[in-house]
């Protein structure tokens, strides 16, 4: 099992408010609707798919990652 460092933890955290706002910027630059519901909806749903790969891809990455004894 492993754990994560501080510094691991601020470096994702930070990538990923970078992420979630350029997602957000893309969905309302592109304006899929004039309601702004869907707008909102199409970015929870991108959001959704954005965050799984996210996690998925910093998974695979060693950086910060410390093995727990157990």
């Amino acid at each position: 099992m492993y754990g994560e460092t501080k510094t691991r933890t601020i470096v994702k955290t930070t990538l990923w408010r970078l992420f979630a706002t350029l997602n957000s910027f893309v969905i309302l630059y592109a304006s899929f609707s004039q309601e702004h519901i869907w707008n909102a909806i199409f970015m929870n749903i991108t959001g959704f798919f954005v965050y799984f790969f996210y996690e998925r891809i910093w998974n695979a990455i060693p950086y910060g990652k410390v093995k727990i004894n157990e």
